[in-house]
């Protein structure tokens, strides 16, 4: 069953909605980290350096997120959403319900 082009835009909002939270996540996270200039006692900096450690980890997974969403909206874009990458079936409708960013069908996902 091909995607109808209400399906697929309705996959490209969610994509950008999706992608604009993560965004915010990032953002927000982002705020708590001012460590100011001074030096600090040596357990203060060790727990700064700990909470920034935290920060770069998490930003770099809703990262890798956000470029897989921005891939897909690239196959919306070129008229190939919907196509596994691997096989060249289509993904079935439930597989992007659960993940719109998703390139590959259920069998090749599942290999």
């Amino acid at each position: 069953m091909t995607l109808r082009e209400s399906q697929i835009k309705d996959f490209e909002k969610k994509l950008t909605s999706k992608k604009d939270e993560l965004e915010k996540q990032i953002k927000d996270s982002k705020k708590g980290l001012d460590f100011g200039d001074d030096t600090d006692h040596f357990e203060e900096e060790e727990d700064e350096t700990e909470e920034m450690a935290n920060y770069l980890a998490m930003k770099k997974v809703l990262d890798e997120k956000i470029e897989h969403i921005d891939r897909a909206l690239a196959r919306i874009k070129n008229g190939t959403y919907g196509i596994c990458q691997n096989c060249g079936k289509e993904i079935d409708i439930k597989v992007l319900d659960a993940e719109p960013e998703s390139n590959l069908c259920r069998d090749c996902k599942s290999q």
